[in-house]
């Protein structure tokens, strides 16, 4: 614990090998695969398919079920993750217990979590060089956060594993342009830096913690199947999200009433 609080404030991430169980994994795998297989049925319906591929390995059935439609196949999920088999992992007690020691005892999901699946060859999902917190706004930096990210895939620079540049996060939110798809880190701040960015290669069950600071980038998938992930953010919950939304309770001393208690609570909530 001691070496990865180190890592985290010195590099601006860390890496925790195995933190996460197989049925967490499973649990979580589970309710994708539910994900997908409502779009199948749905465009099924629709006539935009003749078969809807149920045999399909999970990391191929979503570039299945849009082919021929490749502009529309789903790069995100967020407001479909209140479904009990994600609790576990959004409220898992190692990275809570870490996420404690970072911020506190007031703990909340900062309202940014999401399944990404990173499509192969697909702009769409190439994600540039950014912060996090180049999102929110120029006063994001006061924000104390730990954002969480994990695969359920093995993740490599082949399939699109994330990239960092160690020590980034000291550097306080710098100015972002918007691209095509995504903001991007203006060249003046990420060229001097670039050659110095670290790959994050992780397996599932892995997981990698890191500062909304953090510069950070995804690279392109060149594999032939989908590179799945989660990520999210825990947020010292004394603060404002600096958002039009605010997240959720997780762990309280002040308001120990108000945290979701279990997976059918989160399971009836939104996202908001």
């Amino acid at each position: 614990m001691e070496a990865v609080i180190r890592n985290f404030n010195e590099n601006g991430f860390a890496i925790l090998r195995g933190v996460l169980e197989p049925v967490t994994l499973e649990a979580v795998k589970h309710e994708c695969e539910v994900l997908v297989a409502e779009l199948a049925t749905h465009r099924y319906a629709e006539g935009k398919l003749t078969d809807t591929y149920p045999d399909a390995a999970f990391e191929i059935r979503l570039i299945r079920l849009y082919e021929n439609y490749p502009d529309e196949t789903p790069t995100i999920f967020r407001s479909e993750l209140h479904r009990e088999g994600f609790f576990g992992m959004f409220a898992h007690p190692a990275l809570l217990e870490l996420a404690g020691i970072i911020l506190g005892p007031e703990i909340r999901l900062y309202p940014n979590y999401s399944v990404r699946p990173k499509l192969p060859e697909n702009r769409r999902t190439e994600v540039l060089w950014h912060q996090d917190a180049g999102y929110t706004s120029k006063e994001a930096d006061v924000l104390r956060m730990m954002n969480v990210w994990t695969p359920l895939v093995p993740v490599n620079v082949e399939n699109g594993c994330m990239e960092f540049i160690p020590g980034s996060h000291k550097w306080g939110v710098v100015p972002h342009e918007k691209d095509e798809y995504y903001l991007r880190i203006h060249d003046d701040y990420i060229k001097p830096v670039e050659a110095d960015a670290v790959r994050i290669e992780i397996l599932p069950g892995d997981v990698v913690i890191f500062s909304n600071l953090m510069f950070h980038r995804g690279l392109p998938n060149r594999a032939s199947h989908i590179r799945w992930s989660l990520d999210w953010r825990y947020q010292d919950a004394t603060q404002p999200t600096l958002r039009t939304t605010h997240g959720h309770l997780l762990h309280s001393q002040r308001a120990p009433d108000m945290i979701v208690k279990d997976a059918k609570a989160w399971a009836q909530l939104e996202f908001s």
